[in-house]
């Protein structure tokens, strides 16, 4: 393998590895990465120091390139299958979302929101909008609970959506459906 990166291989030699190496993609990526090693600048100076002590260390080469080509096939037959690594698992089902408890519908006054826990959740983002999108409110909790804050001024008779999502892993998140509901009569009490 280092001997053919290195484009040293003896003319009827490099013929049939070359073959070998077109329909073996780990012979491929060794070769490529030999090649790309030999390639790097300290590598380089490396290799020229010791071809300059070629004259005390001949049998050094010889041992050196090959045990290195070897390594690399070792790395790569250890190395995972595939084209990446995967960073994420696949998405929660659909069992593993919050389900908006409360407010939901018509209702006589909104003093907390409530939803359902999600297992291995570690936080829950809620957010409400009003009827054109507009977050009016958003708060990050670890309970299934949240008291709304006397500042949150909801108008009577005026349609609300609420959502939470359950934080259940770095960068994972578990949306809920958005619920809608409305303050009858009279402000908030």
């Amino acid at each position: 393998m280092a001997a053919l990166a290195e484009g040293s291989l003896e003319p009827a030699a490099r013929g049939a590895a070359i073959q070998h190496v077109s329909s073996c993609t780990l012979c491929r990526q060794a070769v490529a990465s030999v090649a790309k090693a030999l390639d790097d600048g300290p590598i380089t100076h490396e290799i020229q120091v010791v071809e300059g002590h070629r004259r005390r260390s001949v049998s050094f080469l010889r041992v050196a390139l090959p045990l290195a080509a070897a390594a690399v096939i070792v790395v790569l037959l250890r190395a995972p299958a595939g084209d990446s690594p995967v960073h994420r698992g696949p998405p929660p089902p659909p069992a593993a979302t919050p389900i908006l408890r409360s407010p939901v519908g018509v209702v006589a006054a909104v003093g907390q929101m409530q939803w359902t826990h999600v297992d291995g959740a570690e936080l829950y983002r809620l957010t409400l909008f009003d009827v054109s999108s507009r977050v009016v409110f958003t708060a990050a909790v670890a309970d299934t609970l949240l008291i709304l804050p006397d500042s949150v001024g909801l108008v009577p008779n005026r349609t609300y959506l609420w959502k939470v999502d359950a934080r259940i892993g770095f960068d994972r998140w578990a949306a809920s459906e958005l619920a809608e509901f409305s303050v009858a009569g009279s402000r908030r009490q």
